[in-house]
């Protein structure tokens, strides 16, 4: 972790596949915001996946591991798979200031659940406590945007939100997984490490 001179942003990612583009978000937001380091942190419980099929913690969290190996500046984080329960970013959000109250936290977030935070678990605590880093996905138009933000502003006094621009990737995290279910070759999206695992393991062989 690191002093309040550095500027400490936490990815937090279900990562069922969706490597390529978290990697890319990543990447720019360091580039745009001129960070320190990034956390990547897999879910341990979701609330929005409860009604839907993840892979097993160990299993994310491995390949987590391998798409950010080789980045000096990407660190992976077990904070969440080491709690129990359902795991909510304003809980993960207060419990890592706590242990570290001089550590400045930014969220990264795509653009389209920034138009839905106010129906998050306690959005207050997350607009308090942290810089939403917002990424213009699809699905969205900038007015949208804009408009949601000035709102966000307004509702919750001192909340911090930023753009970030980055292009549009030409397939979702959701093709990814259809294209290795049905047996395609899926590698040019995903990091080699990554693509290996998936296969060695059989993931997502049976979605």
């Amino acid at each position: 972790f690191f002093s309040s001179r550095r500027r400490h942003t936490r990815f937090k990612c279900d990562w069922s596949s969706d490597v390529c583009s978290s990697d890319l978000m990543a990447k720019v937001c360091l580039r745009q915001q001129d960070l320190d380091k990034i956390l990547f942190m897999p879910s341990k419980n979701p609330p929005h996946k409860k009604d839907k099929s993840i892979l097993p913690e160990n299993e994310r969290a491995v390949m987590v591991k391998l798409a950010v190996s080789e980045y000096d500046k990407f660190v992976f984080s077990d904070f969440e798979l080491q709690r129990k329960g359902t795991t909510y970013t304003a809980d993960t959000l207060r419990l890592l200031q706590e242990e570290n109250p001089d550590d400045n936290y930014y969220f990264i977030m795509g653009a389209d659940s920034l138009l839905y935070l106010d129906k998050w678990y306690r959005p207050q605590e997350i607009l308090k406590r942290a810089v939403i880093l917002a990424i213009g996905r699809d699905g969205s138009t900038p007015d949208e945007l804009k408009e949601k933000r000035k709102e966000l502003i307004k509702q919750y006094d001192k909340a911090d939100i930023r753009f970030v621009h980055m292009r549009q990737m030409d397939i979702s995290s959701s093709m990814i997984r259809e294209g290795i279910a049905h047996g395609e070759n899926m590698e040019k999206y995903l990091d080699k490490e990554v693509w290996n695992y998936i296969n060695e393991n059989g993931l997502y062989d049976a979605i």
